[in-house]
């Protein structure tokens, strides 16, 4: 019983000696901005600021904004992030000083497939993937998509007239899923799905899981205890998360492996370009051609996936809360479909140089774009050296982020802000600072597929204003309330509207 007694009591004191040493070193780490002079809201020991914010990220942040200004200190957990809304700023360390804000940061625990997608590659390796990857989204490529686009969004305008008909309250954001991944995976993937009149799609249904369990407390524990990498490490292929995630893998590689027997179609889409790039380097005789177009499995796996996670939701919302303020401004559907029908009578597929003399339509996306961008925290660079930026000495390490959502509703940039309001964008109107506007990041590690999206956007846009007057109705919630589990801007209640046909 002593000898129990004495390593029961040497154990307690080991960890309390571990739990001083923790505490000790966490209010060290929360003196980081302090110390170089960066105002900001007090961390709490276990949390930081992230406890703070996740209360309601829009207010929470907001109120920070109007109290410490366009620059300022917050802590995720123990790691410091300088929060930033100063466009000149901001141009400084997202565009002309990119050498030094190069790399985005991750999460604490990066795994496969995520660490080898585009996102989250740092350095070379991010430069030699984006110029690999860059040919699937030229001109001349979504030239070649609009056949596939305009396919998925009639199979969507046929969901509407069915809903429309039966006099149906619809619920935009989750139809507009069905539409997103329809694309998204017929675009990159050449794959056949049924998501869009098969809410049971199996496909969908994973990726809505995937969603849902970000913002779980097994996927939370890596944002709030760094410490415990190595443990969640080895942990995390056992959380639902990382299951439904083996699912969705195991039939890329399936898709994969179909191409490469050449049972399935070989159609220029972005698997094939990375499918092409391995072709290439495997027959290159030079070193260094064959260094620069190597692509390991893991890499096409990681781009397809990331590719299909990080289109379903942007675009839907996107769609979603467009399609609700055209519903709202009925006034500016009516100049919607009148552009249309001055330029392009009838019911002719539009092409996707078509669709780029729509200037009306150009300017409504991208205020609603404005008013309701789809993701706000992504936006974000690590400083790769020490820096002095305007003044503010910014150290090696530190995370660098801008407030999306506030940026896009600053008063300082965006007259009237709040306001609906597409002729901020007319030609010879535009008076905002380019980077006072960040729908799809900014600088050179901008999100590559922005032009596939837009084009998404403006073809369906097109099939729903030519066919359908899209109307509030006693179910909308307006304005939409926005809640935000980690990056995206989800509308709490959905978005219900109605449509009714327009006659010839």
């Amino acid at each position: 019983m002593g000898c129990l007694l004495k390593v029961l009591l040497a154990a307690a004191a080991v960890l309390l000696t571990c739990v001083i040493w923790w505490i000790r070193d966490r209010r060290r780490k929360h003196t980081f901005f302090r110390n170089l002079g960066v105002p900001g809201p007090k961390p709490t020991l276990l949390w930081g600021n992230r406890k703070q914010l996740s209360e309601d990220t829009i207010k929470v942040m907001g109120q920070w904004i109007k109290t410490y200004g366009k620059v300022f200190g917050m802590y995720r957990s123990e790691s410091p992030v300088l929060v930033i809304s100063d466009t000149e700023m901001i141009k400084q360390c997202f565009v002309k000083e990119f050498d030094a804000f190069h790399d985005k940061p991750g999460p604490p625990v990066l795994v496969e497939p995520f660490k080898d997608s585009l996102p989250f590659l740092k350095g070379d390796e991010w430069k030699k993937m984006r110029t690999l990857l860059n040919p699937a989204f030229s001109t001349a490529k979504m030239r070649l998509m609009m056949q596939t686009i305009n396919k998925s969004a009639d199979v969507f305008v046929d969901i509407l007239t069915e809903s429309s008909q039966k006099r149906e309250v619809l619920e935009m954001y989750k139809v507009a899923q069905g539409l997103s991944l329809d694309i998204i995976t017929k675009c990159a993937l050449a794959w056949q799905v049924d998501c869009q009149k098969n809410p049971d799609d199996p496909l969908l249904k994973e990726l809505k899981n995937i969603f849902r369990n970000t913002s779980n407390v097994e996927a939370r524990i890596s944002f709030w205890f760094p410490a415990l990498k190595h443990v969640i490490e080895i942990l995390h292929k056992k959380w639902q998360f990382m299951v439904t995630q083996e699912n969705i893998i195991a039939n890329l590689r399936n898709v994969i492996s179909l191409r490469r027997r050449g049972q399935a179609p070989s159609v220029p889409d972005l698997l094939q370009l990375m499918l092409n790039c391995q072709s290439d380097a495997s027959n290159a005789k030079d070193h260094t051609d064959k260094k620069k177009l190597l692509l390991e499995d893991r890499m096409l796996i990681a781009n397809c996936f990331i590719f299909i996670l990080g289109g379903l939701e942007t675009t839907s919302l996107a769609l979603a809360y467009t399609l609700f303020l055209l519903a709202k401004h009925p006034e500016e559907q009516d100049r919607l479909f009148q552009e249309l029908t001055d330029m392009f009578p009838g019911n002719q597929e539009l092409s996707s140089d078509d669709l780029r003399k729509l200037k009306r339509l150009d300017i409504v996306i991208k205020e609603s774009l404005r008013l309701y961008p789809p993701t706000v925290a992504f936006v974000s660079r690590t400083c790769r050296r020490d820096i002095t930026v305007m003044g503010q000495f910014i150290p090696s390490g530190t995370s660098v982020t801008v407030p999306v959502w506030h940026l896009h509703h600053d008063a300082d940039y965006w007259p009237d802000p709040f306001k609906f309001d597409p002729e901020r964008f007319s030609e010879g109107q535009e008076r905002h600072p380019p980077e006072a506007y960040a729908p799809f990041g900014l600088g050179p590690r901008a999100c590559i597929g922005s032009r596939l999206a837009t084009l998404e956007l403006k073809a369906t846009l097109v099939k729903v204003v030519r066919r359908f007057k899209i109307l509030l109705c006693d179910e909308t919630q307006d304005p939409p309330k926005i809640r935000i589990p980690l990056s995206l801007t989800l509308p709490e209640n959905g978005i219900r509207l109605k449509l009714d046909r327009r006659h010839p």
